[in-house]
């Protein structure tokens, strides 16, 4: 239009030109725009909320069903684990002298891999137990001094596959009696050993060594598991109690593991109202420090 009155109206063409580089005001939205706008993004905001509710409401379901699931598998195969082992230790006893090295060795096998199997099935008990919440301590006076020495003499199934010795030193005067659940320090010391064992070279040895906490004052016990294995970097220990930790390391024999057995030991050891440590380094082996309140003590 400007090129046409540039030729018919030169002079008005050029009172004109200023309009060639004006823009246009920007329109100003009214209230009733906005307010439909604003309403608008309340309606999709509404919807995400209960579509975001509806999705956690079925992953909440899922899980509890996960859970169900996996206690369930978990304590029916306990039982037959069980018989396992009784039936393996059974025949050993019966059999003592008549047996040759390598039958002796066979039944020394499977002892040893339903020990292992039993382990992990009391720790998979246990992982559903805790995400369901549910981690219940039966507790009861028991002779802390005789569980301990009970599970070592069954640790040293395991230990003996590797050749590594156990130590075991408990006080020679008796411990009070402690207000525990016994079955969930039982797991909380297989875990200990097995890791241990785990990662100790054959021929090594793990100490294992209860009394009192003294750092703690009267009415503690102070329990260790030591090794002279492999160690842990500092940049892993940090991490490693938490769930499903999985370190840089396997075992000498390159055993693997799933990362639960630290964060239930803790999760047994803060249930009783205790602690656990870990001190380490590559090179210098591990040693962890339990200390547990020998009477009932909220966590």
């Amino acid at each position: 239009v400007m090129e046409a009155l540039e030729t018919l109206n030169p002079r008005l063409a050029r009172r004109l030109a200023p309009l060639r580089s004006a823009a246009p005001e920007p329109a100003v939205p009214t209230a009733d725009a906005l307010f439909d706008e604003m309403t608008l993004l309340n309606n999709e905001l509404a919807n995400a909320q209960r579509a975001l509710a509806k999705a956690n409401a079925e992953l909440a379901a899922s899980n509890e069903q996960k859970n169900r699931l996996m206690g369930m598998l978990a304590h029916d195969l306990r039982t037959p684990l069980q018989v396992v082992v009784g039936f393996a230790e059974m025949l050993e006893q019966r059999l003592d002298g008549r047996l040759e090295a390598t039958e002796r060795a066979c039944l020394e096998r499977i002892r040893e891999s339903s020990l292992s199997m039993r382990h992990m099935v009391e720790d998979a008990l246990s992982l559903a137990a805790l995400q369901a919440g549910r981690l219940r301590l039966a507790r009861r006076p028991s002779d802390l001094a005789a569980l301990v020495r009970r599970n070592v003499s069954m640790n040293r199934v395991l230990a003996e596959g590797k050749t590594i010795t156990i130590e075991l030193s408990v006080p020679e005067h008796p411990l009070p009696m402690a207000d525990i659940d016994p079955a969930k320090l039982d797991q909380l010391l297989n875990n200990l050993l097995s890791n241990a064992i785990k990662y100790s070279d054959r021929g090594g040895r793990v100490g294992v060594a209860l009394g009192e906490a003294p750092s703690e004052g009267v009415g503690w016990a102070r329990l260790r598991v030591s090794d002279d294995g492999r160690g842990i970097p500092a940049a892993e220990l940090a991490q490693l109690f938490q769930p499903f930790a999985r370190t840089g390391r396997l075992g000498t024999e390159g055993e693997g593991t799933v990362g639960l057995g630290l964060y239930i030991c803790r999760s047994i050891v803060e249930g009783h109202g205790g602690r656990i440590t870990a001190d380490s380094a590559p090179g210098r082996g591990s040693t962890f420090t339990v200390d547990l309140p020998l009477v009932a003590s909220s966590p």
